[in-house]
């Protein structure tokens, strides 16, 4: 578990990795990713997300 802890504390101060006050893990940063991305653009929403909210993608 040290470890485990150890290595979500190394991505939390690169941060590679956001962690609410909860403790969840709200947001991945990918190297291929520029600083302006927002959540639409490198989200992966499921169909009945998207039929709902509607696709601004189109």
């Amino acid at each position: 578990m040290d470890k485990i802890n150890a290595i979500l504390k190394y991505l939390e101060r690169s941060k590679l990795i956001i962690i609410d006050l909860d403790g969840n893990i709200v947001w991945i940063k990918e190297k291929n990713l520029t600083e302006n991305s927002n959540l639409m653009d490198v989200g992966k929403f499921s169909n009945d997300f998207l039929e709902y909210f509607g696709d601004s993608k189109k």
